[in-house]
C-alpha cells in the first residue's frame, strides 16, 4: 500500500473504488477505515457481517464499539498509537465484546499533501494459531514423567485443543495382523474415559496402516458400531496417524475424531504427525518399561519360588543376595550369609582350589560349574552343584549368580548304585580269578606231585624231575604276573616313575610282542620327543597289551601303526586332562573292529570277546595310565579296525638312562637280619641267602628284630643288610622298625619287602629312607641283583 493515499472521497468517486472494496470483502480478517478522531469511515463485509446482526450499523461510530463497548481498554489500543502519529502499530491482543485472541496491524493514511487523515487496521483471528502453538510448547517442554500415563493423557488433551475437537484416542496395538486394541488415553468432551479393549473400524485401521504419514478422510456412515463403547460419538471426520516402533513396526494408533470436518486440513496433519511421533516415542518407552516391570516379577517370582538356591555375589565372591528359600535349603536366615564370602560356607579341602578357580574365571565372564559341600547351619555338609553366571552391571562392576541345587540324595542314589556296580564287578572279578588261579594251581599240584614220584622210581633221572618243577616254577610266575595286574588294576602298584624316552620303551616292546609273528609294525616316531614321566615296566605292560590284541585283532595278518608326538593340552581341549605338555601314542590295527556297544564296556575287568582271553588286560591298561595322570581312549569302526590312543606327561628334565638287569647270581658274605611273621617265607629266604655265601638271623615282628639289630651293633657286628617286612599283623612293621634302626644307625642297608605292591612305601622306598625293595613274590635271582645293589 502506498504511503499516499487518496482521500475516501476521491476514492468513492474513483474507478478502482469496486475493486478494493471487493478485495478487501473477500478477507475474513477484519479491516476498518478510521478518520483522525477514530470513527469508521468504511468497514469490510467481515466486520460488519458479525457486529451488525447485534448492534446496527458500525460506520460513523468509533473504532472502540465493536471491539471494547463502553469498557475503557487498560493500555492505549494501537488504533491511539497510529492516529497519534505512530508509523505503524503491530499488537497481539483480546477484545471484552470478542472471544479468543487477535493479531491488530494499523497503518496511518495520508492525504496527497502529506498529511494524515486517518489510518487503515486488519484484524486477524489468532485464536487456533495461539491454540496450536500452546500445545507445540507443551511438547516441546515435554513432561516431568515421560513415558507415564498422565504424560500420555497430556498429549491427547494438548492434540484435542490444537485441533479443537471433541475426541481422542491413544491406543496400543500388540499385532497389526490382529486389531485388537488396549486404549491407553481416551478423552471425550473434555473428560477422560476409562480404558478399553477396542477393535478398530476395518476402513480406520486400513486407512491408518497403508500410509507413512497421517490419514484423513470424511464419512458418512456411523463410524463405530452400536456395541461399541463409543457408539455414541456422532463422528463425521477423523485424522490419525499409526505409531511405528524402532523397528518400524506399528505399536499403536493415534485418532482424533469430529462430528464436524477437521479445519485446515494441511496444518491439522503437520500438527498430528507432530503429536503422533512424539506419542509414539512415550508409547513405546511405556511397552519398554512395562515389559522390564513384567520381566522383573516374572523373574522375581521364579526366583523367590525357586527350589534351587540363588545367590548374587561380588567379584570378590561375597554374597550380595541371598534368594528367600535359603532357611529352606541351608538353615541361615539371609543375613547369617550377607557380606560373607560364599566360599566360607565350602568344605575346607575344597575351599582352596575352588576359590581360586573362581577368582581366576571371574574376570574374564568364563562360565562356571563346580560340584563341591556346603554346610548347613546345623553343621551337616551337604553337596551342591552349582552354576556360576558372571556379568558386568551397568557400571562396569563384575558380579556372578550362583544357582545353586542340593544333590545330596541324588549322590548317595549314584553312590549305591555305584556301589552296585562295584559288587557286581568284584563277583565277575572274584569268577575270573577263581578260574586262573585253579588252572595254576592245577599245574603246580600237578607238576610237584610228578617230580615227587619220579624222586622216588627207581632208574627215573634227575632231568625229568626238574623239568616237573620247572614247569612248577613256570605257573607260579604266571600266579605272580596275575597277581601284579590285579594290584594294579585295583588301585594298586602305584608306578615308580623316571623321566625316560618313550620312543625307546616303544621299540623294544612292539619288538618283543611280535616276535614270530605275520604281522607288521610301522613306527611313525619324530626326532625331538618330549621326555615323559612313566614306570617303565607299567608303560612298557600298557604297550604289550595294545599291541598284542591289535596283533589278535588280524588273524590273517595286517600292519599295525604306531604313531608318537607332542601334544599341548590347553584348557578349552576336549581331551579331559589339566593343561600341560603330553606325548600321544596312537596304537592303530587293520582288523575286524569293536562294535559300538562294547566300546563303552572296552575297559571294564574280565570284558572280553576273546575265547582264551582273560579280560584284565585293557583293564590294566586303563588303570596304570590312570595313575600316571595320563589319558586313554578308543575309537573303532566294524571292518576298519580300531585305534587306541593314550596320552602321557611328559617332563622337563632330561631322561634317566636305563639299567639292564643281570641275569647271574651274586654272591656275599656277612650276616643279614631277616624280619617276617611267616615262617615259610622265613625258611625259603634262609635257604637262598645261605646260597648265595650269607650267614642269616631271624624275627618274626619289629620288636624282635629290633633287639636282634641293637644287640649286633653294640657287639661291633652290625648286620650287612636288613630284609623287613613291610605289614606284621599285631605287631610293628617294617617302617616303624627301620625309624629306630635309622636313629641309632642312620647307615645301616635297610631293604623292604612286601606283597602289597600298591604300598607308597614300595613305590618310593627311598623317600622313607630304605636302601632297597623287593616285592613278593620273588625268586633267587631277583633276591641276588637286590643284595649286589645295596652292598
Amino acid at each position: 500500500m502506498n504511503k499516499t493515499i487518496p482521500t475516501l472521497a476521491q476514492l468513492t468517486h474513483s474507478s478502482t473504488t469496486e475493486k478494493w472494496e471487493q478485495a478487501f470483502d473477500a478477507l475474513t480478517d477484519h479491516v476498518m477505515i478510521v478518520d483522525q478522531e477514530g470513527n469508521i469511515v468504511w468497514a469490510n463485509q467481515a466486520i460488519r457481517n458479525l457486529v451488525e446482526p447485534q448492534v446496527g450499523q458500525i460506520v460513523g461510530r468509533h473504532y472502540r464499539f465493536p471491539y471494547y463497548g463502553e469498557i475503557l481498554p487498560p493500555s492505549p489500543p494501537p488504533w491511539e498509537t497510529v492516529l497519534a502519529g505512530a508509523l505503524s502499530a503491530v499488537v497481539e491482543t483480546a477484545f471484552p465484546l470478542m472471544s479468543g485472541q487477535f493479531l491488530v496491524s494499523c497503518f496511518p493514511l495520508f492525504d496527497t499533501q502529506g498529511t494524515q487523515w486517518g489510518a487503515i487496521s486488519v484484524v486477524k483471528d489468532i485464536t487456533d494459531r495461539k491454540r496450536i502453538e500452546e500445545a507445540l510448547r507443551k511438547i516441546a517442554q515435554s513432561d516431568p514423567v515421560p513415558g507415564s500415563i498422565g504424560f500420555l493423557r497430556a498429549l491427547v488433551k494438548d492434540l484435542c485443543q490444537a485441533l479443537n475437537v471433541p475426541y481422542v484416542i491413544l491406543a496400543d496395538l500388540e499385532e497389526p495382523s490382529h486389531p485388537n486394541a488396549q486404549t491407553v488415553a481416551v478423552l471425550a468432551n473434555g473428560t477422560f474415559l476409562e480404558n478399553f479393549s477396542w477393535t478398530p473400524p476395518t476402513a480406520l485401521l486400513n486407512d491408518l496402516s497403508s500410509v507413512k504419514g497421517c490419514a484423513w478422510n470424511n464419512i458418512s456412515t456411523p463410524f463405530f458400531p452400536r456395541t461399541s463403547e463409543v457408539s455414541s460419538w456422532e463422528v463425521t471426520s477423523y485424522m490419525g496417524n499409526a505409531l511405528r516402533g524402532q523397528t518400524g513396526q506399528i505399536i499403536g494408533l493415534l485418532v482424533a475424531l469430529s462430528p464436524e470436518p477437521i479445519t485446515n486440513p494441511h496444518v491439522a496433519k503437520s500438527i498430528v504427525q507432530l503429536f503422533a511421533a512424539r506419542a509414539a516415542s512415550e508409547l513405546q518407552r511405556k511397552k519398554t518399561e512395562d515389559a522390564l516391570r513384567d520381566s522383573e516379577q516374572r523373574y522375581r517370582a521364579i526366583v523367590e519360588n525357586a527350589y534351587d538356591l540363588i545367590i548374587e555375589i561380588s567379584n570378590q565372591g561375597k554374597c550380595n543376595y541371598i534368594s528367600p528359600n535359603c532357611p529352606a535349603v541351608l538353615g541361615y536366615d539371609s543375613t547369617d550369609m550377607l557380606g560373607k564370602s560364599f566360599f566360607d560356607f565350602v568344605y575346607p579341602e575344597e575351599r582352596k582350589t575352588l576359590s581360586a578357580s573362581f577368582h581366576t574365571q571371574i574376570e574374564t565372564l568364563q562360565e562356571i560349574d563346580m560340584t563341591c559341600r556346603l554346610q548347613t547351619k546345623q553343621g551337616e555338609w551337604r553337596w551342591f552343584e552349582s552354576h556360576i553366571h558372571p556379568f558386568r552391571t551397568s557400571m562396569g562392576m563384575v558380579k556372578g549368580v550362583i544357582v545353586t541345587r542340593d544333590i545330596t540324595e541324588q549322590k548317595r542314589v549314584e553312590d549305591e548304585r555305584l556301589r552296585a556296580t562295584k559288587l557286581e564287578s568284584v563277583g565277575l572279578l572274584a569268577g575270573g580269578i577263581a578260574h586262573d588261579f585253579n588252572n595254576i594251581l592245577t599245574s603246580v599240584f600237578a607238576n610237584i606231585g610228578l617230580a615227587k614220584m619220579i624222586s622216588t622210581k627207581e632208574g627215573s633221572s634227575i632231568s625229568s624231575m626238574i623239568e616237573r618243577l620247572s614247569a612248577a616254577e613256570k605257573a607260579c610266575l604266571r600266579a605272580r604276573d596275575l597277581t601284579k595286574q590285579l594290584l594294579t588294576f585295583a588301585k594298586g602298584g602305584a608306578p615308580v616313575k623316571s623321566t625316560t624316552s618313550i620312543a625307546s620303551i616303544i621299540g623294544d616292546t612292539v619288538e618283543f610282542a611280535l616276535r614270530g609273528s605275520s604281522v607288521r609294525c610301522c613306527l611313525h616316531i619324530p626326532e625331538h620327543l618330549w621326555p615323559v614321566v612313566v614306570d617303565e615296566g607299567q608303560i612298557s605292560q600298557v604297550l604289550q597289551n595294545l599291541v598284542i590284541n591289535a596283533e589278535q585283532a588280524m588273524s590273517e595278518g595286517g600292519v599295525i601303526n604306531v604313531t608318537v608326538e607332542n601334544e599341548s593340552i590347553i584348557d578349552s581341549s576336549d581331551v579331559p586332562l589339566k593343561p600341560g605338555n603330553y606325548v600321544r601314542v596312537s596304537v592303530a590295527d587293520q582288523g575286524i573292529g569293536i562294535p559300538q556297544d562294547h566300546l563303552s564296556k572296552i575297559f571294564d575287568p574280565y570284558f572280553t570277546t576273546k575265547q582264551k582271553g582273560s579280560g584284565l588286560g585293557l583293564a590294566t591298561t586303563y588303570s596304570i595310565i590312570k595313575r600316571h595322570e595320563g589319558h586313554i581312549s578308543v575309537s573303532s569302526a566294524l571292518g576298519k579296525g580300531a585305534c587306541f590312543t593314550l596320552y602321557l606327561p611328559a617332563s622337563s628334565q632330561q631322561e634317566t638312562s636305563r639299567d639292564e638287569t643281570p641275569s647271574a647270581l651274586i654272591s656275599g658274605k656277612g650276616r643279614i637280619l631277616v624280619m617276617d611273621d611267616e615262617d615259610e617265607i622265613q625258611e625259603v629266604l634262609g635257604k637262598m641267602l645261605e646260597h648265595l655265601g650269607f650267614d642269616v638271623d631271624f624275627a618274626n615282628e619289629g620288636e624282635k628284630a629290633l633287639s636282634h639289630y641293637t644287640k649286633a651293633f653294640q657287639e661291633g657286628l652290625p648286620y650287612v643288610a636288613t630284609i623287613l617286612d613291610l605289614t606284621i599283623p599285631g605287631g610293628m612293621g617294617g617302617k616303624e622298625t627301620l625309624r629306630q634302626i635309622k636313629s641309632f644307625h642312620p647307615e645301616a642297608a635297610v631293604i623292604v619287602s612286601s606283597g602289597y605292591s600298591n604300598d607308597p612305601v614300595m613305590a618310593r622306598f627311598q623317600e622313607f629312607g630304605f636302601s632297597g625293595v623287593i616285592a613278593k613274590p620273588y625268586n633267587l635271582v631277583d633276591l641276588s641283583k637286590v643284595l649286589s645293589e645295596i652292598l
